[in-house]
């Protein structure tokens, strides 16, 4: 009877650990990520329209003017540069989503999971039904569809 109890409660604590095995972390929420990149970077919007201040094509057209041969030629003009082509592939900020870290089972339960883990090989409906018994949180007629969807068949009582 002792040793039943000592199952039953090994059972318990290996559905719970398995139940929760993976550890969500989530961001955080109470403030926007466009607000965190602006205290991470002071300054920066700044120093981004300062180095973007060149962007108007005067620099590839100096080069290419340099590399035509012409001499004299400072810059080439506009109409004589093909267009360099560019999409628009920023879409709306938005969060990283949730990250699943798989944080185990204790050591002390390890034994479970390799009796469970045997017991499929060899008792594979049996096995699926201690499964969701210890790790569903569920009324007993949603844990049996659960098992018979995961056996591929019905069951019944007889």
């Amino acid at each position: 009877m002792a040793t039943d109890d000592y199952l039953v409660q090994q059972l318990r604590a290996w559905g719970h650990a398995q139940a929760n095995r993976f550890a969500l972390t989530y961001a955080d929420r109470s403030t926007h990520v466009l607000e965190k990149a602006r205290d991470m970077a002071p300054g920066a919007r700044e120093r981004a329209l300062r180095d973007l201040v060149g962007r108007d094509g005067s620099s590839r057209r100096r080069f290419m003017a340099d590399r035509s041969g012409v001499e004299g030629m400072g810059m080439l003009p506009a109409w004589a540069v093909d267009s360099v082509r560019s999409t628009s592939d920023a879409g709306k900020p938005h969060d990283n989503p949730e990250i699943a870290v798989d944080i185990g089972i204790p050591d002390g339960l390890r034994w479970v999971e390799q009796a469970l883990t045997s017991m499929m090989r060899q008792h594979r409906l049996r096995a699926l039904v201690l499964h969701t018994e210890f790790t569903v949180a569920a009324s007993q007629a949603v844990r049996a569809r659960m098992v018979a969807e995961k056996y591929g068949g019905t069951l019944s009582v007889w």
